[in-house]
């Protein structure tokens, strides 16, 4: 999967996880990555790392 910062860097945080949703497919995010953050709670995310953290083992940074 692709790494999820990279559709991220133009969310301004704290933001909902349908800003995350709408900004990632702007950047063209594929299906993967959509699919991953479509799985996030509903809640206001502060910052890409608390996302990140949620997303858990999910994210492979190196992929």
């Amino acid at each position: 999967m692709s790494d999820v910062r990279e559709y991220l860097t133009e969310v301004e945080y704290p933001c909902e996880r349908a800003e995350l949703l709408r900004r990632a497919a702007a950047k063209g995010a594929g299906d993967d990555v959509i699919g991953h953050l479509g799985k996030l709670p509903e809640q206001r995310y502060e910052n890409v790392d608390a996302v990140h953290r949620l997303l858990g083992e999910d994210i492979d940074p190196h992929s």
